[in-house]
């Protein structure tokens, strides 16, 4: 008779952090069942976001900057899950997250409500500060109805103002974007 161990069953399979089953479990033994539970994850997972659509507008920056002519446009119209507008604000958005002038810590968690802040001209963003508006649970809605206000005490002047630079920062990027594809199609 052989005196080797026989195991009745395989041993367990080890988990490892990034596996499936280990956030299965964790999922399961968390799973919120209070109002302020919730809220906690919610807030908890919203926070993450954030900073996921920042770190998406860096690649997005990043791509634009590195990626041949035309290989961007391609990749942002056909194989991303978001429009080339929605790229464009997160791009921006990001830019100027980036810049510093507000706190991360005191930035909106929605990347188009970074980008309309993004839009406001220097004093405008001034009021917005002394007006408390700048914190992280600043809402999309709120800041256009504060626009809204600001602008009929100035007959909208600074939000025009601020539509016509961003547009003519638009229209320098597609004459460069024109001028390189005129480029490419003179010396193939």
């Amino acid at each position: 008779m052989s005196r080797r161990l026989k195991l009745d069953a395989p041993p367990p399979p080890v988990l490892i952090e990034g596996d499936a089953r280990v956030h299965a479990l964790k999922a399961a033994k968390s799973e919120p069942q209070r109002a302020e539970e919730f809220v906690s994850e919610i807030s908890r997972l919203w926070s993450r976001a954030q900073g996921a659509f920042l770190e998406i507008g860096q690649l997005l920056i990043r791509a634009k900057d590195v990626l041949p002519h035309g290989e961007y446009m391609a990749a942002v119209e056909a194989e991303l899950p978001f429009s080339a507008r929605t790229a464009y604000q997160l791009r921006e958005a990001a830019r100027w997250a980036m810049s510093g002038l507000v706190p991360m810590e005191r930035l909106p968690g929605a990347y188009s409500t970074i980008y309309l802040l993004s839009t406001l001209e220097p004093p405008l963003l001034q009021e917005a500060e002394q007006d408390g508006l700048i914190r992280p649970e600043l809402k999309r809605a709120e800041l256009i109805e504060w626009r809204r206000r600001k602008g009929r005490g100035d007959d909208g002047r600074d939000e025009r103002r601020a539509r016509l630079d961003q547009l003519r920062r638009q229209r320098a990027r597609l004459e460069e974007e024109i001028a390189r594809l005129e480029a490419e199609l003179e010396h193939p």
